[in-house]
């Protein structure tokens, strides 16, 4: 369910109120968040009210350390309204609603150009031209009505040869003398899989990286944003929000003081390895209630409960750490379907999880679970993965 109204009239953030009410949580955990950064070092909302930034690795750009995402924003004056809260790092992609994404993000930004960091996306299968990848950035410069961004990233890289192929570099090396991007990145899906990063390390030619991370999946990106930090390169967090989103959570969070969004938030921006967050925040409401995450008091004792509460879901929930990918025999490509079925019934993202589920080719979607007696994918979180796939075929084909 996203945080905009369900199919039953209540937002899951109403939800979640009416459950604050709940008793407060007593089950242990040990908490791995370290020192608190000054922004939330026992510092009152009065002395606290304005929007904190951080240095983006190399590139030396200051960010906001919460940044918009426009898969479904696009109301112009919630972005304008964003800039004045001061946020100013601003993350589409050439797909995000059929380019629509861009187009509206151009066009609130008219005359605001200077105030915003913003970042886009090519894809590539690691053989892809430069010409290709510069015909893409070309064409996202048109929507967006701008003459360069300051961020051009690989979109959803899943293997070595994406983040090493060498038409990314020679699309970036033209694009940058030509003044069409500043810097270079690349997002990744997967929270486990640290070759990723250590591969673009190795070649020298990133900037950024964009992977997810939050309070459910740390163990496997842990590494990904320390390594990247250590390295130079400005991390930029998505998914953020993904414990909150978790249909089981709403229990187990009752306990917390402030939504399950805003813990969520802060308990990614509180790691000093951290440069950015991406979320989306199409309402106004929305908008505010995250900037006052990163804007007011939070208190360690207070990350300890909430990371406390995402241990109770952790088991059975799937964490995007795509151990699954290349276990079942017959193809069947389960962790983008899992991570679709996080969009559509977690995020409300359904149309576009519908989307992207319906273009997997036909015996990579789980139709072909129904010919399975029992599942060979062994998820180590305990998901029940033949049934999970099947319900989200059910809801997507």
């Amino acid at each position: 369910m996203a945080r905009e109204q369900d199919e039953q009239g209540m937002t899951r953030r109403d939800f979640l109120r009416r459950a604050a009410a709940g008793a407060a949580l007593t089950v242990g955990a040990v908490s791995g968040l370290g020192k608190l950064p000054a922004v939330f070092a026992g510092t009152s909302p009065k002395q606290q009210t304005r929007m904190p930034y951080r240095t983006l690795g190399r590139t030396n750009l200051k960010v906001s350390v919460l940044g918009m995402g426009t898969i479904r924003t696009g109301n112009a004056a919630v972005i304008r309204k964003a800039l004045d809260l001061g946020i100013n790092y601003f993350d589409t992609a050439e797909c995000y609603r059929n380019g629509n994404g861009e187009i509206e993000l151009g066009q609130a930004l008219k005359g605001r150009r200077d105030k915003a960091v913003v970042a886009t996306k090519w894809h590539t299968n690691g053989r892809t031209p430069a010409k290709d990848l510069l015909a893409s950035l070309e064409a996202s410069l048109k929507r967006l009505g701008m003459d360069h961004v300051d961020l051009i990233q690989i979109h959803g890289a899943d293997g070595i040869a994406q983040v090493e192929g060498e038409g990314v570099w020679e699309a970036f090396t033209k694009a940058r003398k030509d003044g069409k991007a500043r810097f270079n990145g690349f997002s990744t899906h997967s929270s486990s899989d640290i070759s990723l990063i250590k591969a673009a390390i190795k070649t020298g030619w990133y900037d950024a990286v964009l992977p997810v991370h939050n309070a459910l999946t740390t163990e496997g990106t842990g590494p990904w944003v320390a390594e990247a930090h250590k390295a130079g390169l400005g991390t930029i967090i998505m998914k953020a929000l993904q414990p909150a989103h978790e249909g089981r959570g709403s229990e187990a969070f009752s306990g917390l003081r402030g939504s399950a969004y805003q813990k969520a938030i802060q308990w990614v921006v509180n790691a000093p390895n951290v440069s950015t967050t991406i979320v989306d925040m199409p309402s106004f409401s929305e908008l505010e209630e995250d900037c006052a995450a990163v804007t007011g008091e939070v208190t360690k004792a207070e990350l300890d409960e909430f990371e406390r509460a995402v241990d109770k879901i952790a088991a059975g929930t799937c964490h995007l750490c795509g151990r699954c990918t290349g276990q079942c025999p017959a193809g069947v490509q389960v962790a983008d379907i899992m991570r679709f079925a996080l969009y559509h019934d977690g995020y409300g993202h359904r149309e576009r999880a519908v989307s992207l589920y319906r273009e997997l080719p036909a015996a990579a979607a789980a139709a072909a679970c129904g010919d399975c007696p029992s599942c060979r994918v062994v998820c180590p979180w305990g998901v029940a993965v033949k049934s999970r796939l099947e319900y989200a075929h059910a809801r997507m084909a």
